[in-house]
């Protein structure tokens, strides 16, 4: 939650409050897009359809070739057959979970879950997301925030655990966007001012707030109050910058671009992912879906288990697979 005022001034800067840290190694990535596939995609239906197993363990899908030689995919990812070039398959990755909160737990943290229990619930004890490490590591100076994610705060029953900085402490939480990049009306009205305050006023009750603040200091001098001050001001670079709110801008995007991406909440959340890391945001996290999915065929995430009184999962057709071979070559190609 962003842009909030209170009686002298913001509410913002607690959530840019940060420790100083000493700097590492220099990151080779100059930012990274994570697109989150809530429910879990199976191999079979995408990278690995197992053609020469036996019937019942086979995919039912066939597989394509490539533009890597001996690399194959679905036959339904024809245009993601094109890009393979861009992408490295990691095909060891596994884990043992039996509940999507669990696993997806490990998941957005790299952590295992103390319990594999699907009454894991979110707590300041365990692992930060990614994001926040790379805030509290190597956070962006200037107007923009170091981690953004959208459009969801996703869940299986209770929140999932690990979409934010939980002990790292909420300075370091993303700014977190529960609006659908797809509404023809998207933008962020937390990065506007009321109609009848001007940044001019806004800007003098920080200095006047400054000055209450170095009196109140005098009597009563804590660790909290102390080096607020910088991040105040951030705060307000944020309300003041022309670059955080142009990238938020998707309608200065042509509409054939906006189209490739897909009219959807995830074709243009990955569009606005890229508008993102231009403007110079490090770490996007891009939610497919806020469920993990059940028995629609037009909504939800990647989990089939609605459909298992079949052999076809008709959401994986009409929907996931489609969907996927829209958007992710084209934002590939993009960036």
């Amino acid at each position: 939650k962003v842009g909030g005022l209170g009686l002298l001034g913001l509410t913002l800067p607690k959530l840019l409050r940060a420790e100083a840290v000493k700097k590492g190694p220099p990151a080779r990535a100059k930012s990274i897009i994570f697109l989150y596939q809530f429910g879990g995609p199976s191999h079979l239906e995408t990278f690995d359809m197992k053609p020469d197993a036996p019937q019942g363990i086979r995919g039912l899908h066939k597989p394509i070739s490539s533009n890597v030689p001996g690399l194959q995919v679905s036959e339904r990812l024809p245009r993601v057959a094109k890009v393979m070039d861009k992408v490295t398959l990691i095909r060891s990755v596994h884990h043992t979970m039996k509940n999507h909160n669990s696993a997806s737990y490990y998941a957005l943290t790299g952590h295992a879950p103390p319990v594999d229990d699907i009454r894991l619930k979110d707590s300041l004890e365990l692992f930060p997301a990614y994001g926040s490490v790379v805030d509290r590591l190597g956070p962006v100076s200037g107007e923009m925030p170091t981690f953004v994610s959208y459009p969801y705060v996703i869940r299986d029953g209770s929140v999932t655990p690990g979409q934010h900085a939980s002990f790292l402490g909420k300075v370091h939480d993303p700014l977190l966007v529960l609006q659908d990049p797809n509404n023809p009306d998207f933008n962020l009205p937390e990065l506007s001012l009321p109609s009848n305050l001007t940044f001019e006023r806004l800007s003098q009750r920080r200095e006047l707030q400054k000055l209450i603040d170095a009196q109140s200091r005098l009597l009563d001098y804590s660790a909290t109050a102390k080096g607020l001050d910088e991040y105040y001001d951030k705060a307000l670079a944020m309300l003041n910058s022309t670059r955080l709110r142009n990238a938020f801008n998707l309608s200065a995007e042509p509409e054939t671009l906006r189209d490739s991406y897909g009219r959807h909440s995830y074709g243009q959340g990955c569009l606005l992912a890229r508008r993102l890391v231009e403007a110079g945001t490090r770490f996007v996290t891009v939610y497919f879906s806020n469920s993990i999915g059940g028995q629609s065929t037009t909504s939800g995430g990647w989990d089939t288990h609605g459909f298992n009184n079949t052999r076809m999962f008709p959401i994986i057709e009409k929907y996931h697979l489609p969907m996927t071979d829209q958007t992710l070559p084209t934002l590939l190609e993009e960036l």
